[in-house]
């Protein structure tokens, strides 16, 4: 009896520690704060319609259409609507700790007639914990501000 629990305490470390730590997961578990467009559900059927080689089309939270467009083991993109496309990358960290073999860069990129508006990159732990955040702006705004001011 005791071999037999011994054995099915082997097997199952060995499954956890065969899970490998894919983007996918870090997709299904992430809050729905930060992906407010999407419910857990809609990740879930994201994924699944990836793996099955199926058009990852869902309808999101605000009534629209957001599609998966490409899934690997360490990225994935969404387009979410016409203005805003998603993307996400598992990376090493510059720095490696002990505590985070990997962090999660996300860009959300806003368009505006087809032209870059903003683009926003921000680095999270596995574990969803924001380590940076960056914000990049176009210069089609400041120019058009430029020439507001310009005419008066």
């Amino acid at each position: 009896m005791k071999r037999l629990i011994l054995a099915a305490l082997c097997c199952i470390s060995l499954c956890i520690s065969a899970q490998e730590e894919t983007i996918g997961s870090f997709f299904k578990n992430m809050p729905d704060t930060l992906m407010p467009y999407l419910s857990h559900n809609n990740r879930l059927d994201m994924i699944d319609f990836m793996e099955a080689q199926m058009k990852a089309e869902v309808t999101n939270l605000m009534g629209g259409k957001s599609e998966m467009t490409s899934l690997t083991a360490d990225s994935l993109s969404i387009r979410m609507n016409v203005m805003l496309q998603v993307d996400m990358k598992l990376t090493t960290p510059e720095q490696p700790s002990d505590s985070s073999r990997h962090v999660i860069s996300l860009w959300r990129t806003y368009t505006l007639n087809g032209q870059l508006d903003e683009r926003i990159h921000d680095v999270y732990t596995t574990d969803w914990h924001l380590l940076s955040s960056r914000v990049e702006r176009s210069t089609l705004l400041r120019r058009d501000e430029k020439i507001r001011q310009d005419k008066k």
